[in-house]
Order: C-alpha cells, then sequence, then structure tokens
C-alpha cells in the first residue's frame, strides 16, 4: 500500500502562498472595480446623445445589445479622432432586405434606407443574409463640411477605433471589402441567427441572445 503524501510549507512556501492570495484577492478587487467603471460607461453611453441627431435615431433601431456601443462608437470618434461619423443604415427588417436586393434586378426606384437610386444592384444578401436584419450591424461614414466622405484616408483609425470597441469590421472580409460596414455577431453564426429567428426566439427584429 503506498504511503500517504503530505505537503506541509515551510516559511517560504507559506510566504508564496500568502503572497499569490494577496495577488489574487488585488486582481479580483481591480477586476470589480474595472466591471464596474464598464457598467457605468455603458449607462452613460446610453443616456447620451451623439453629435448627430440622425445617428441617434437610427441607432435607436439597433438590438438593446448593441445600441450603447454604436453610440459610444460615434461618441469617441469625435471627441478621440476629431471625425464626425453618421451612422447611414442600421436595421434592416427582412422585407425591407428584399427590397433592397430587389434594387437593379427585378425593380427599380428608390428604396426606403438605402439612399440608392434604381437601376443599380446595390446588395447581393437576401433578406435574412445580413446582420443589419437582426439589428446587429451599422453602417457608418464621415461628414465633413456637410458631405460625406465614402473615399477616405481615414478608414484605419476608424477601423482601429470600432475594433476596440467590440465590431468586427467590413475592411476585414475575405470575399468583399465593405469599409463602412461594423457588426457584433456574439459569437453566432448567420445560420444561428437565422433559425433564432425563424423559430420565434425573438422579441420583434430582435432575436433573443441570452
Amino acid at each position: 500500500m503506498a504511503s500517504e503524501i503530505k505537503f506541509k510549507p515551510n516559511a517560504v512556501g507559506y510566504a508564496v502562498i500568502t503572497l499569490v492570495l494577496a495577488l489574487i484577492t488585488v486582481i479580483a478587487y481591480r477586476k470589480r472595480k474595472q466591471l464596474k467603471r464598464l457598467a457605468m460607461d455603458t449607462i452613460n453611453f446610453i443616456l447620451e446623445q451623439t453629435w448627430d441627431i440622425v445617428s441617434d435615431r437610427r441607432i435607436g433601431t439597433l438590438h438593446p445589445l448593441i445600441q450603447a456601443k454604436a453610440k459610444e462608437f460615434i461618441i469617441r470618434a469625435e471627441r478621440e479622432l476629431g471625425i464626425k461619423l453618421r451612422v447611414t443604415s442600421a436595421l434592416r427588417t427582412w422585407s425591407e432586405q428584399d427590397g433592397l436586393y430587389a434594387q437593379g434586378r427585378t425593380k427599380t426606384g428608390r428604396v426606403r434606407r438605402s439612399g440608392s437610386e434604381g437601376g443599380k444592384i446595390v446588395t447581393n444578401a437576401k433578406g435574412g443574409q445580413s446582420l443589419h436584419n437582426f439589428g446587429l450591424a451599422i453602417d457608418v461614414v464621415e461628414i465633413k463640411e456637410g458631405k460625406a466622405l465614402w473615399s477616405n484616408p481615414n478608414w484605419s483609425k476608424i477601423a482601429k477605433l470600432g475594433k476596440s470597441i467590440g465590431f468586427a469590421w467590413g475592411g476585414d472580409f475575405k470575399s468583399i471589402k465593405d469599409k463602412p460596414h461594423f457588426e457584433m455577431r456574439f459569437g453566432r453564426s448567420l445560420a444561428q441567427l437565422q433559425n433564432l429567428y425563424v423559430s420565434g426566439d425573438r422579441q420583434g427584429e430582435y432575436v433573443n441572445l441570452a
């Protein structure tokens, strides 16, 4: 029968254990303070308005889980980068997405929220194939002297800020690059989001992500 092994630390061992426990306590305390500060920042961004009433209105259509992040993005872009971003597109319903898909294919005329005239294909995504259809994406553009700067040398700065907040950037897409596009998937694939939506596991257009 194997003899029982007992571990009894010496004075140095006790000192090390005490130090480790102290470090864990400090880290936990700082983490708690960090989480509390993060929560307060989130509340503040929800309450605060951006420079642009148009963006505020569109942000209000987003999934509740990313509204504060979208506001933070627009507010910090102005404060830290001196760039006034406007949200050009936020939530698009599945039917609106189908309307966009039909643009330039089976119909002409202006499509609501697209800002595009008839005659040109403006998207390859049908209803349910875009993160906009779940309120989990925004398109942005810099506004300077009242004009939208789509060909913008500042996209890398804008992208860096957006990604630091937690957004995935369309400029990193492997297939079609979409620099104005920022999204949050919350670890879900597009197929999973579609299944949640179709199954009815949602509140209106917003699928349950808890």
